[in-house]
């Protein structure tokens, strides 16, 4: 219960970080001040889903260990990304590029990705449900 109240306090104070970065946008500080809060939120949310995933003690007995794992390696790859942007802002990426369009950009390729696996997946229970591509759909009539 702990965690997820300290999940749910460190969304709500996302909105004072996002206000201050709004007034300041090209500042150094303000946008360490916001990708920090993203990444306490980002690590906060990995070790929520960690405890969740533990042992299976609070988990739908079927949802597929795949889908845990994948989980786990979104909620870890989130804070890594941030890190990373940190690191960057630090060292003065913010004369060529606007860190923030960076994590946009990044953003974008994790929910293109995420679209992609989706489909895929999709995809792969169709066949192996045996509902895939039937011989009329891949023979439309001609004329």
């Amino acid at each position: 219960m702990w965690l997820a109240l300290l999940q749910l306090l460190c969304v709500a104070f996302i909105l004072f970080p996002t206000s201050v970065i709004g007034s300041h946008i090209s500042d150094p500080v303000a946008q360490q001040f916001y990708f920090i809060t993203l990444l306490v939120t980002g690590l906060v949310m990995a070790a929520l889903w960690w405890y969740i995933t533990s042992r299976r003690r609070l988990l739908e007995p079927d949802l597929s260990p795949r889908f845990v794992r994948r989980t786990h390696l979104i909620s870890a790859i989130l804070p890594m990304t941030v890190l990373i942007l940190i690191a960057l802002v630090a060292l003065g990426i913010g004369r060529l590029i606007n860190p923030l369009l960076l994590f946009v950009l990044a953003t974008v390729c994790f929910i293109v990705l995420g679209i992609l696996e989706w489909r895929e997946e999709g995809d792969e229970l169709e066949d192996a449900e045996g509902r895939g591509p039937t011989v009329a759909d891949e023979n439309p009539p001609k004329g």
